[in-house]
């Protein structure tokens, strides 16, 4: 029932300045750079600083830990880990779910109710161990279990917690162990594009601001870019907890249906078509939880420019987050309601990138023509600084 409620109210409803961050790096070649929020290495480009890894934090790291991961928010785990480390976990004890439900470390298969909750890691049993490096909504949850190895890819500190969702309470916890040791894969820095000589406003002269409907009239912004290869797109998107979205109603349909069959939870919902540079999108993207997605989702489109790089392809895109339905003004149907402030969506994607380790670097450029105000195709309002986020990947 769930899962057809949700169809059928994406096919009525198909969707025809963020303060700076600074990232901590996964880069050891970055570690010795001077630390700075946003460095100006000539109008119009603003360089993100890569944030290197406190170095007394990671010299008082010791070998081995052990943590009491109670059910219920995040647990700090008080550790900085950074790329070239690798953990080895071991977990141990039960949690008594308020379903009724007792849980190891590994949690419980998922049942059909649980296609109406949302957990944190929707693709790991009920009441399983989970973990993620830094606790910003961007970052992506990884599953731990009775026991994980991981070699890490990014800096942040270690958070742990069971995995429930909102409706659902533990008592007990789990008792953590983690070793602490050197990677026996070498940690070779990735080469890194010099974007202080490689971007400029001139490399946006001749891509369009905004994206079009069918009809052709304009719409969202166009407001990040990407530099590498296809390969490396798709797995960037993938590593930063982003799914392809189903191109059809009719494929969500079946989509939906083997989803719920397997005991899975459905988010691949589908997106209308919007063109740039005259063709439809190349890729099509969203973050959103289950129950939600229909009207709530981070959501993106991407396309390749004829630009490049330092030799890489130039892609670009634009990202809103759906928050509501509203009224199309072209015809009077339902559409989809974005936030105003797309600033916030684009920083989302840098941030998202950033915290799965698949950026050697970003950058906002500001074009010589920046939008900062219009309204969409179906008539709804955004504002924007004009900037757009450049991340060139790992």
């Amino acid at each position: 029932m769930g899962v057809c409620l949700l169809l059928t109210a994406c096919a009525a409803a198909q969707d025809q300045a963020k303060p700076v961050r600074v990232f901590e790096s996964p880069d050891p070649a970055a570690q010795s750079q001077p630390v700075s929020a946003v460095s100006t290495v000539h109008p119009g480009v603003q360089v993100i600083e890569m944030k290197a890894p406190d170095s007394s934090a990671l010299s008082s790291r010791k070998g081995s830990y052990t943590f009491k991961v109670p059910a219920g928010d995040w647990t700090d785990s008080g550790v900085l880990v950074t790329l070239g480390d690798h953990l080895d976990f071991t977990a141990t004890g039960t949690v008594t779910i308020s379903d009724g439900h007792t849980a190891a470390p590994d949690g419980n298969a998922r049942g059909w109710k649980d296609l109406l909750r949302q957990f944190p890691l929707n693709s790991a049993n009920s009441g399983a161990l989970i973990g993620r490096i830094s606790n910003g909504d961007a970052s992506v949850p990884f599953l731990i279990g009775a026991s994980k190895q991981l070699d890490v890819g990014m800096s942040g500190k270690l958070y742990l917690n069971v995995n429930l969702s909102s409706d659902l309470t533990g008592d007990g916890s789990y008792s953590v162990k983690m070793k602490l040791s050197k990677s026996q894969v070498a940690a070779t820095p990735a080469a890194a594009i010099d974007l202080t000589r490689s971007l400029s406003p001139e490399l946006f002269a001749n891509i369009p601001r905004r994206v079009q409907d069918q009809q052709g009239n304009p719409g969202d912004m166009v407001n990040f870019a990407i530099i590498g290869t296809q390969d490396q797109v798709q797995k960037a998107f993938t590593a930063a907890g982003w799914t392809t979205v189903d191109k059809t109603t009719q494929d969500a349909i079946v989509h939906g249906l083997l989803a719920t069959l397997s005991h899975e939870a459905y988010t691949e919902m589908p997106m209308s078509i919007l063109y740039l540079f005259g063709r439809p999108q190349d890729f099509s993207y969203a973050r959103a939880d289950p129950l939600a997605v229909a009207a709530i989702r981070h959501h993106l489109r991407v396309w390749k420019s004829t630009e490049t790089v330092d030799g890489k392809p130039l892609w670009v895109g634009s990202a809103t987050h759906d928050n509501g339905f509203e009224k199309d003004q072209r015809n009077g149907n339902v559409t989809h309601h974005i936030d105003p402030n797309v600033d916030e969506e684009r920083d989302f994607i840098e941030q998202s990138f950033a915290s799965a380790g698949v950026i050697t670097g970003a950058a906002y450029v500001t074009p010589n023509d920046p939008l900062k105000t219009a309204l969409t195709a179906t008539g709804g309002s955004f504002h924007s600084d004009g900037r757009i986020v450049v991340m060139a990947l790992r």
